[in-house]
Formats: C-alpha cells, structure tokens, sequence
C-alpha cells in the first residue's frame, strides 16, 4: 500500500508539473496584502475562464475585497459593491454581468486547496447551478484521512439512493397505501423488499460514488472541502502562493457575515 502511495503521489507530482506549463493555458496573478497567488484558469471549463480573463483585462476586481473568509473552509471575493464598501455594509449579493452556464468537469476537477471555483445561487433558486458572472472562492480546506473519505462516500451513496427512492416510489404508492391500510403486512413487507431491492439495483446501474485514487491522494496529503464536488464549477487552480490563502483564512472576522475584519482588498493583472 505505501509503495502504490508513493507512486501515486510521484504521479501526481509530474501531474502538477506537466499542468503547470500546459501551453495555452492563461496565467493570471492575484495580488493581495499578504502576498500573491498565481491562478491556472483550465481550457475545458472556456466560459469561465474568458469571462474571468475578460474581468482581469478591464480591471474590474482591482480594489474589489474577499468579502468571506471562513477558515478551514474557503476564501471568496468578486461581488462589485465591496469596492470602497463600509464595514457595516454587507456584502455577497451582487456579480458583474449575469450569471454563467454551470461547467462542471468532475472528477477531473475536484475542491482540492487552492482549487478556483465560481460562487452560485442556492439549488432552490438554481437548479441548473449556474455561476455567479463575477465572485469566485479559493478552497483552503483541510486534510482528511482515508476513513472520512470513506463516511462521506457512504453519505453520498445513501444520498443518492434516496433519490432514486422518491423517484420510483410513485409507481408503488397504491399498493402501499392498500396493502397498509388492509393490514396486509406480509404483502407490505414484500413490497418494501421488491422497493429496495429496485433502488440497489438503479444504483448499480449508475455506478455507485467512489473518489478516485487522485482524488484520495490530494485530499490525504494536500487537502480540500471534497462535499462540494460535483456541485460548482472549478476553473482554475493556485499553482503558486497557497501560503497566502492560510493566511487570508486566519485573519479575524465579523460573525455571522464572516467578513475580514480588516479589509483585504485585490488587484489582479494576466501573466503573459
């Protein structure tokens, strides 16, 4: 098992490597009050990576702050009204432009540290998970072992078969309503039986979730928030400067906003 490790993580280190002088790939510098970062943007997420590289040419997130800070967790900035924004004013609710068609590249792209995701709406008033036009978050996270990865793999699973659950249980809905209500309870039993067994067998079909050996690799050695994947666009990475999101993270905030306390603003410019 060590030595699959060490190969994996070699790989994973000439990965990185090869990633990080892809040609064609748009480098973009993050400056900040404690340090730089420098950003990968990813050519198969191109919506999001010409609208961000679009925002940096016009300068719009110069002077712009991140607004949200939760260590542990993320960093986040991008909403235009934090430009010269009182400490009372809140903030998180506005975007430049409209919002953008979901990306989502997953596995391939996962909430590793450092990951560069887009901001969105809640499901209930996004289904599609379209993206904010301008607020991104840093993923700082945190690194976990292999048995949490295994409880959040069961979570989903059961996630998963729940809804597969409320989609095929209107098919059975009489049945069940006339088998309870006639005291039937070996019928009913054999129905729940017949139920279960339908929804393991449409969650074979589909391939149950399980995170790749890349996935486990980063998220044991490197870190990240893993229950977001699948659920925003990432577009881009820090390939340089994730000292910086640490020390974003730990700065005090004001609760429950969880804005900086101080602020920290950012100014950003393409490396070509």
């Amino acid at each position: 098992m060590k030595v699959i490790r060490l190969i994996l993580f070699v790989s994973l280190i000439s990965w990185i490597a090869s990633a990080c002088n892809h040609e064609g790939s748009s480098l973009v510098r993050i400056e900040t009050p404690y340090g730089s970062m420098v950003v990968r943007l990813y050519d198969d997420t191109p919506i999001h990576r010409d609208n961000f590289l679009k925002l940096v040419r016009n300068h719009d997130y110069d002077s712009l702050l991140f607004h949200r800070v939760i260590q542990g967790f993320m960093i986040q900035g991008g909403d235009p009204d934090s430009r010269n924004a009182s400490i009372q004013q809140q903030l998180g609710g506005n975007q430049i432009g409209g919002d953008i068609e979901a990306e989502i590249v997953h596995p391939a792209h996962f909430h590793k540290k450092g990951a560069l995701a887009a901001a969105r709406k809640p499901d209930h008033v996004n289904p599609d998970k379209k993206s904010s036009g301008s607020q991104f978050y840093i993923v700082q996270g945190g690194i976990l072992t292999d048995s949490i990865l295994g409880e959040l793999e069961t979570r989903i699973n059961n996630t998963l078969r729940q809804e597969i659950f409320y989609k095929i249980q209107p098919q059975y809905a009489d049945s069940l309503k006339y088998y309870q209500s006639q005291g039937m309870q070996n019928e009913l039993m054999e129905l729940q039986i017949k139920i279960i067994e339908k929804v393991e067998e449409t969650l074979s079909e589909m391939g149950e979730f399980h995170y790749t050996d890349e996935q486990r690799l980063v998220y044991t050695t490197i870190g990240g928030t893993p229950h977001l994947d699948g659920n925003y666009t990432i577009f881009g990475e820090v390939i340089e400067g994730l000292d910086v999101i640490d020390k974003i993270a730990e700065q005090p905030v004001y609760k429950p906003a969880d804005r900086p306390a101080t602020d920290i603003w950012m100014t950003m410019q393409i490396i070509e």
